[in-house]
């Protein structure tokens, strides 16, 4: 029997399609197939890229082994517009994956299966992740002890998820050397401004500096490709890429929003700006029109001097060889080098483990089958599988029984980043990647660790009193509604001025004393009540 994707895909009107999990109020009685499989459905929120699931072999293979028939909804972008709807409704299919978040079984009650004991019955490879990496079942585990989602953990990413990129040819084509300070990298960017520095003959066409914070929650705050990610240079640590401007300093957790760096900073960024030094298109641009400039001219000619990026092939393309890993730069705008201690994102945790990747509609009438299919994933072949796409599939090759070797992209015209994604559910699919697995990695992952090896001396000076292990602070039903209540007023201060700010358009030095009372005001002071309550429980202090 075929089974069919359903693949939601939004062009102008969005048709809402719901699904009935295991029948509308629950079905007493599980759905078989003639040979006897157990009938379920599924969502995944995949990247927009990923080719539909039914053609993904080893995803069948698995429904095989799990004596399940999947029929699979597929959505590939805005499914944060359409969730409240579908949940509300309490009509969800049987299996989530990657839909949902902490908030929706605080708001959902009743809406999601409590899993504890049905990993405890079912689940040997989920108890054995939970037993080797603690931290993961810290992160299952919601405010009331039960566990609603499943995370993954992989262990073969690096610390930080961002790289500053710099076009070396440029530099050599000017006659710069690479920048350690703000005051430097701000000269050369001047010097990409005013000067032909791609050697086309037009002068005009270089972008100095580019950037993404484009999109929605809070992306100017959340994005990994933000300007802020050079915000650690002013002594400001920031952790696990989206903590709406939440950081912690000897112990104590803080909002950088209404900290007088972040002015500082901002007022760095405005002047660059005014100079055209940053792509004035940065603040409107999606990832997309971010990546292709990223990727040259219609003739092979860079035109972007300095971005932020995962990794070179992946961001550049073809014209990756041109580009190079800046270390931390040294802030030194108004103030003397040395001032503030310099850091650089650190991001391991989220990078390697990230909770909510598949939850259970509580309707399911096979919860025992469904839960066994859920710990398929987590088994130690298939979880390479989920990262790096199926073995039948030609993306991976078992080298022997603990040794994988990740294979070339069928398409050669693609790069192997781009390939994942293309190829199965990568990041966003649930799966465990134990520590002593080996994996023979892309070049595109090999580059990655190689690049980051300029940020080694900045990522070890995180610790205690400056790491901010947002993933696992846990909240009461209360505090979660308030937070959330809290937040949304504040992001709609703090999200409307950065632009504003930057652009010239609204003076920060006329607004600043307003502003950090309005965000007091919008209820800051209870939310880092809240966020100091969790973090101190989790040191055990």
């Amino acid at each position: 029997m075929k089974k069919k994707a359903v693949s939601m895909l939004l062009a102008g009107v969005m048709v809402v399609s719901m699904l009935a999990g295991c029948g509308k109020g629950g079905s007493s009685e599980p759905e078989k197939t003639a040979d006897g499989k157990t009938k379920l459905k599924a969502l995944f929120v995949s990247h927009s890229a990923t080719q539909d699931v039914e053609d993904m072999k080893w995803v069948q293979k698995l429904e095989e082994e799990a004596g399940v028939e999947i029929e699979w909804e597929q959505i590939r972008q805005d499914w944060e517009t359409v969730k409240s709807t579908r949940f509300a409704s309490g009509d969800i299919p049987d299996l989530l994956f990657n839909a949902t978040n902490a908030a929706d079984y605080t708001k959902y009650t009743g809406l999601f299966e409590d899993l504890t004991p049905l990993i405890e019955e079912n689940a040997p490879n989920i108890q054995e992740m939970f037993t080797e990496v603690p931290d993961t079942k810290v992160l299952a585990t919601a405010g009331n002890g039960k566990i609603y989602s499943i995370p993954k953990m992989q262990t073969v990413w690096p610390e930080t998820n961002t790289v500053l990129f710099l076009n070396k040819t440029w530099l050599d084509n000017l006659g710069l050397e690479v920048p350690t300070t703000f005051s430097e990298f701000e000269e050369v960017l001047k010097a990409f401004e005013k000067e032909d520095a791609n050697g086309n003959g037009d002068p005009s066409d270089e972008i100095p500096l580019d950037y993404n914070a484009y999109g929605g929650n809070n992306a100017w705050f959340n994005s990994a490709y933000s300007l802020l990610k050079l915000l650690p240079s002013l002594g400001i640590q920031l952790t696990d890429i989206g903590t709406d401007g939440y950081f912690v300093e000897d112990k104590t957790v803080k909002c950088y929003a209404i900290d007088e760096r972040y002015k500082s900073f901002i007022k760095t960024m405005n002047r660059w700006y005014s100079e055209g030094l940053i792509n004035k298109n940065a603040i409107t641009n999606d990832y997309s029109a971010y990546q292709s400039l990223s990727r040259g001219n219609e003739n092979g000619e860079a035109l972007v001097g300095a971005c932020f990026g995962w990794e070179e092939t992946d961001k550049f393309g073809t014209l990756s060889d041109q580009y190079i890993a800046v270390a931390p730069l040294v802030y030194d705008d108004g103030v003397k080098a040395g001032t503030y201690e310099t850091y650089w994102n650190y991001d391991m945790d989220q990078l390697n483990m990230q909770a909510d990747r598949v939850a259970m509609s509580a309707k399911c009438a096979d919860k025992e089958a469904a839960m066994k299919f859920i710990d398929g994933f987590y088994d130690q072949t298939k979880s390479v599988e989920v990262l790096f796409g199926g073995i039948s599939d030609g993306c991976v090759e078992k080298v022997d029984d603990n040794h994988y070797k990740v294979l070339p992209p069928q398409d050669e015209e693609m790069d192997p980043g781009t390939w994942k994604w293309t190829s199965t559910f990568a990041d966003f699919g649930p799966l465990y990647i134990r520590e002593d697995v080996e994996i023979e990695m892309s070049q595109d992952m090999e580059n990655a660790l190689n690049e980051r090896s300029v940020y080694e001396e900045a990522l070890s000076k995180n610790n205690e009193n400056i790491y901010y292990p947002q993933l696992f602070m846990k909240y009461t039903d209360e505090e979660q509604n308030t937070m959330a209540m809290n937040q949304a007023n504040i992001n709609n201060i703090i999200d409307n001025k950065w632009s504003l700010w930057i652009t010239g358009e609204a003076d920060i030095d006329a607004e600043w004393d307003s502003y950090v009372q309005s965000v007091k005001d919008a209820g800051l002071e209870e939310v880092l009540k809240i966020r100091q309550n969790a973090f101190d429980n989790y040191l055990g202090e």
